[in-house]
């Protein structure tokens, strides 16, 4: 089989959401289908506290459009990980992935994770094909996780963002990965600031294939040099300007931020393709105020004119740039 073509077994994908995120699981849904028409999906929601009125309003326009999806919920108990650390930002769900081997089928052969924060922009198709070898996931390089010390990687050791991950489901199971993982965060869950993400890359070291970085392209990545990526310039130049799939990483969202975040249009396109009911949809804020248009001109610098813009961050904010870019002036 090629790259190309349709694969025989339907491609089967994961969202875990609490019921904040259930409007832009169904977003990133419509925009999976859209990606790959030809392919066939079987579709899991895992969610807590979902509202079952607005599943309906916000998942069955998507189906009844893409006619190449079935969907199951798991419905979540509210107990489950009241013992585990939580924040403002990251809520109970970011656990559900690690107990994923509970509720997919045995013999399901692989399952692609996709965070609810997700665009896919490109056919996942060859994505799902890619050769794992003898690794238990694929997932894409995490650039942004500064002082890996903290968790015991060397500064040049690889690290995964967990917002994307191709599993293959059978050495899940036998390498015993969800004890694994729930051990390192009985043992170090408090002192973890990416408790789940930290805890997947400790317990999973040296099993894991690295994939382009395209397949998980945040949005910050268009401000940093091609080098900080690994990344030489002509790549670079292709992937910033189209993405396989964006991940709407940090506090930064489109539907909270969009004059300061990148590919912000492709969030609203996807939403809008997708005939979920307006009423369910995520609405663009308007900038408001001299301060958030200050922000927004900035945004625009930072993606039109990236060298003048990381040139004036190392006049006016050394340390900050010198964090951020870990390249040199010329860079």
């Amino acid at each position: 089989m090629t790259q190309q073509e349709t694969p025989q077994e339907p491609i089967t994908v994961l969202y875990c959401i609490d019921n904040a995120y259930l409007r832009q699981a169904g977003i990133a849904l419509a925009s999976l289908l859209a990606s790959a028409p030809r392919a066939r999906f079987e579709v899991v929601i895992a969610a807590f506290e979902r509202d079952r009125q607005q599943s309906r309003a916000v998942f069955a326009p998507v189906l009844a459009r893409h006619g190449n999806c079935t969907l199951r919920y798991v419905d979540l108990d509210g107990d489950l990980f009241r013992d585990l650390p939580v924040t403002r930002n990251f809520s109970r769900s970011i656990y559900t992935r690690l107990i994923l081997a509970r509720f997919i089928e045995p013999q399901q052969r692989r399952l692609l994770y996709l965070d609810a924060d997700t665009i896919v922009c490109r056919d996942v198709t060859p994505l799902w094909q890619a050769d794992l070898g003898e690794a238990t996931l694929g997932a894409v390089p995490d650039h942004f996780r500064l002082a890996p010390a903290t968790i015991g990687f060397a500064d040049d050791e690889p690290y995964f963002n967990s917002g994307l991950l191709l599993i293959d489901m059978a050495r899940w199971r036998e390498r015993d990965c969800e004890r694994r993982i729930f051990d390192v965060l009985a043992r170090r869950g408090d002192e973890l600031p990416w408790a789940d993400q930290d805890a997947l890359n400790i317990a999973l070291r040296g099993e894991v294939h690295f994939l382009d970085l395209a397949w998980n392209w945040q949005p910050r990545c268009a401000d940093v040099p091609a080098a900080f990526l690994g990344l030489d310039q002509a790549a670079y130049r292709t992937r910033r300007a189209k993405p396989s799939l964006v991940h709407y990483t940090t506090s930064f969202k489109p539907w909270n931020a969009a004059y300061r975040v990148h590919y912000s249009g492709l969030f609203f396109a996807a939403a809008r393709a997708s005939r979920i009911p307006p009423e369910y949809l995520p609405a663009r804020q308007p900038t408001r105020g001299l301060g958030q248009q200050l922000m927004q001109l900035k945004t625009r610098l930072r993606w039109h004119a990236p060298d003048t813009f990381r040139a004036m961050r190392r006049l006016f904010r050394p340390s900050a740039a010198a964090a951020m870019y870990r390249a040199g002036p010329s860079d």
